[in-house]
């Protein structure tokens, strides 16, 4: 027994002594950067502010900078030249993903959008989501639902779905989801997987198994009339999957279908929700914005109209609002990741294969060689310019560029529009009590290998601590139920029946 257990620690020994001698050999070619202290690399140096920690950094050590972190070297980008050159010129090489511990788990990563390899399979779930899911096509009218804010929105686009009770349980679901994407010692030191020490391998399967299988269920529910009634349908989303996968078109099969709902709900929940917060906030804090936003709305519907999609092409302002607060609250402001699929010279210096390509969006949002004035929310800045957010203009790249550049800009750019005239529009918005702006600098270093992510929904503003909405009209209908109200305002009606007041519900 006792040589047995001599042998392993040996062994063990052993396999750390390499590991070490790996992470302290030559960084041949490699990016400049601050030299790594031995199995943390440059954790220490990060702080809880990483974006503008490398930002200064990236001062001293220029846009192509290399760190470690754990025992993964990454690449941070910094500048809009650099950002083009890796994802638009060697967008091939830079287009990997490293799947994080925790979503290595029930076949996600090998169906994912987000994170599987990009092969033929991906590329033809992308041109589907590109060409027919996400396109301008008037699949469901987002006027009737708008109020069921971002996760009711989603359902009822994607599943015709406009129930409370569902929103709910769908809610609770992923408030366990959301609690994977936190710090996973894993992901920066993979010689623990086998270990698991968080738990949180285990706790994805649970968590992943039980949204899969509520997307199953809708999903069998919509299948089973179809079969009875091939003529009936419903004008949503989710009928357009299941029509492209049974005409074959993209070689996409109804297996793959939970999975892109899943990451469609997840994805739209989480970054619009937030946009939403941040662009009424913004303009809480700038009244002079919202009032210009008000004119501008009112001219275009009249006082008591109802906003149309028709109507946003006329409302550039509220496009250009909608643009500089990407601008200033980069949506993720360090999640633009990639990983090198092999070695490639980039600027005189070497990126090996496996290193992970971090694009620091948030430094060149404050770049005044870029934007006049960039710590000022400005959204007069894109009126008489032809910058836009769509990957060709690396300036503002809020959804990514070249190969992964998000497929689903056109549904978040539709959503994010209509809630925003809307919620100005249909209510008057006031601070109900002196307020600190909330801090727009902090990021949280999250998971991914080691991906650095957007912050969870609760680092974004909480407007329900301090704003008070008063229903201009009647007739439109604000739900009190928390579900329906989404994470844009946590509210409760109070006597007055046009009178929506902000409060924290536990």
């Amino acid at each position: 027994m006792d040589s047995v257990l001599i042998g392993v620690v040996r062994g063990v020994m052993l396999l750390g002594l390499r590991w070490f001698v790996y992470l302290q050999g030559p960084r041949k070619r490699l990016p400049p950067g601050p030299r790594p202290l031995p199995i943390i690399g440059n954790i220490h140096q990060l702080g809880k502010n990483q974006t503008e920690t490398l930002r200064q950094l990236a001062k001293t050590y220029g846009p192509l900078m290399s760190i470690r972190i754990g025992s993964v070297y990454t690449v941070v980008v910094s500048t809009p030249e650099m950002a083009m050159e890796l994802l638009q010129r060697h967008g091939q090489v830079f287009s990997g993903r490293t799947v994080p511990h925790a979503m290595d788990v029930g076949g996600f990563n090998k169906f994912s959008i987000f994170f599987g390899p990009a092969g033929k399979e991906w590329r033809d779930k992308r041109k589907m989501c590109k060409e027919i899911l996400f396109s301008e096509r008037d699949v469901v009218n987002l006027h009737n639902v708008v109020f069921m804010a971002n996760l009711n929105l989603l359902l009822t686009t994607i599943f015709s779905i406009t129930s409370p009770d569902t929103a709910m349980e769908l809610m609770k679901i992923m408030e366990d989801f959301f609690t994977l994407f936190a710090p996973n010692i894993t992901d920066y030191f993979p010689i623990l997987k086998v270990l698991d020490p968080q738990g949180m391998k285990r706790k994805a399967e649970l968590s992943l198994g039980k949204l899969l299988a509520k997307f199953r269920d809708f999903l069998n529910h919509r299948l089973d009339p179809r079969r009875n009634n091939p003529n009936k349908k419903k004008q949503d989303l989710l009928e357009a999957i299941i029509d492209i996968t049974q005409a074959n078109d993209y070689n996409i099969t109804t297996q793959d279908i939970p999975y892109l709902l899943l990451e469609l709900i997840v994805g739209g929940i989480d970054s619009n929700s937030n946009m939403v917060e941040w662009i009424m906030t913004e303009l809480l804090f700038n009244p002079d914005k919202l009032e210009r936003l008000k004119r501008e709305i009112k001219s275009a519907v009249g006082e008591n109209g109802k906003i149309q999609e028709a109507d946003i092409a006329s409302l550039p302002y509220l496009q250009a609002v909608i643009k500089e607060t990407f601008r200033y609250h980069p949506p993720g402001p360090l999640a633009v990741t990639r990983m090198s699929e092999a070695d490639q010279e980039v600027n005189g210096y070497m990126i090996p294969k496996g290193t992970q390509i971090v694009v620091n969006t948030w430094s060149m949002a404050k770049d005044p060689s870029i934007w006049t004035d960039p710590e000022s929310f400005e959204p007069e800045r894109f009126l008489d310019n032809k910058l836009d957010f769509k990957g060709q203009h690396f300036q503002l790249i809020p959804f990514g560029a070249g190969r992964r550049i998000c497929p689903g800009i056109p549904l978040a750019t539709r959503i994010l529009q209509m809630t925003t005239a809307v919620l100005v529009h249909n209510f008057d918005w006031k601070l109900e009590k002196d307020k600190d702006h909330p801090d727009h600098k902090e990021a949280i270093f999250d998971v991914g290998n080691p991906a650095l992510r957007t912050p969870p929904p609760s680092s974004t503003p909480l407007l329900s601590d301090y704003v008070v909405l008063i229903c201009k009209f009647r007739d439109v209908h604000v739900s009190t139920d928390r579900a329906s109200i989404g994470l844009i305002v946590d509210g409760v009606r109070v006597s007055h029946p046009d009178l929506l007041v902000g409060s924290r519900m536990a």
